[in-house]
């Protein structure tokens, strides 16, 4: 007969997966939740970094939907906000690590909201690689920290 902790181990990984993208697109659905939650279902610490890992790809799996659908939006905007994203550009052209900058810190400490960025990310045309790299070490640091605190704590 099967265990039932057979049964939910097999769910997972596909569970974190499938709810860190849900997270990265719908932004009522906290990743940090998800994060703080992981403990309870890893069966040890190494099993922990892998489901932090999976957590974290899954968010930026979902943050790619969402900086592609600004970024391929962008022409629907109204005049007002595309005199806003064509200031924002200029800003940013004269200091072209600030978007980097400011991808990094959003990832990893929440403000402003890493969804903002990413759709503002996205209407302004930054570097793709260099949103998907910010994004995941900021990510990572964050959940990690998160996924952790109760080893550091005991």
């Amino acid at each position: 007969m099967t265990d039932l902790a057979d049964i939910a181990g097999a769910w997972t990984e596909p569970a974190c997966l499938g709810l860190a993208v849900l997270s990265a697109i719908v932004p009522w659905f906290n990743a940090e939740i998800l994060v703080l939650a992981l403990p309870a279902v890893a069966t040890s610490s190494l099993h922990l970094s892998g489901l932090v890992l999976l957590v974290t790809a899954g968010q930026m799996l979902g943050k790619c939907v969402v900086y592609w659908t600004s970024r391929g939006g962008r022409g629907m905007a109204s005049p007002r906000v595309s005199r806003a994203i064509e200031r924002w550009r200029g800003r940013f052209a004269r200091r072209p690590w600030s978007p980097v900058a400011l991808v990094l810190a959003s990832s990893a400490i929440g403000m402003p909201p890493f969804y903002l960025v990413t759709v503002a990310a996205g209407a302004l045309e930054v570097d793709f690689v260099r949103f998907i790299a910010a994004g995941t070490v900021g990510r990572l640091l964050r959940f990690g920290l998160l996924a952790f605190i109760p080893y550091l704590v005991l």
